[in-house]
């Protein structure tokens, strides 16, 4: 019987023992979650500042030395020497002399132009003429004619008399014609022209030379209806 009492007192305690280390595990776990809920932080307190000490400043440049100027005195320019005169012929000229005398000569004589003044030449003078002027070489009155009418002039009875002034060359031909007095009919006027540069001949004029020069020749034409 004493032994049978004996051995539920052991197991009791093992068992006891076990519950108290769960509880304590339990313990430990709710401590541990609930430890930021329970416990509060504490507030940062104020900064709290401190001096540090600066690196002294560098020492300031040296001051530059002022230059020095030298200020001479102007000096005036050498004076000018011109150079010794250089001989250009150091050798002396020889002069040959010698002591033979020459012979001397007499003088020439000039004798006096004669007096009196000297004849002139004759001048030849060139001979002189008097000037010619134009005149007709053929007949003028061959130079317009009744034949030269037109079968119109003569049915409108044209007529009258024409005065014209003809320019001749040198050589004698008519150069050209001014009619100077109308015979009243252009027709009339143009045909007196035409006829007398183409049919008149003249001798051309001469100068006082006798050379033959140009000129001019002045007459008139009548014009009369053929019978």
């Amino acid at each position: 019987m004493a032994y049978v009492d004996k051995a539920p007192a052991k197991n009791s305690k093992s068992a006891i023992i076990m519950v108290g280390a769960i509880h304590a595990v339990i313990g430990y776990g709710l401590i541990v979650g609930l430890a930021p809920g329970i416990f509060d932080r504490p507030e940062p307190g104020p900064l709290i500042g401190t001096q540090i000490p600066l690196p002294p400043p560098p020492p300031p440049p040296p001051e530059p030395e002022p230059q020095r100027t030298e200020i001479t005195e102007p000096t005036s320019p050498p004076i000018y020497t011109p150079p010794s005169a250089t001989n250009l012929n150091p050798d002396p000229v020889q002069i040959d002399t010698t002591t033979v005398m020459l012979p001397s000569f007499s003088p020439i004589e000039l004798k006096p132009a004669p007096s009196g003044a000297p004849k002139p030449f004759p001048s030849a003078t060139a001979p002189t003429f008097d000037p010619v002027a134009v005149k007709p070489r053929n007949d003028p009155g061959a130079w317009v004619t009744t034949n030269d009418y037109r079968s119109s002039w003569i049915n409108r009875e044209l007529t009258g008399t024409a005065g014209f002034k003809v320019e001749v060359g040198a050589n004698g031909r008519a150069l050209s014609c001014l009619i100077t007095k109308s015979s009243g009919h252009d027709a009339l006027d143009q045909a007196t022209c035409e006829l007398i540069s183409k049919r008149a001949r003249f001798e051309p004029a001469r100068n006082s030379k006798g050379d033959k020069v140009g000129g001019t020749y002045s007459s008139s034409v009548r014009w009369q209806l053929p019978e």
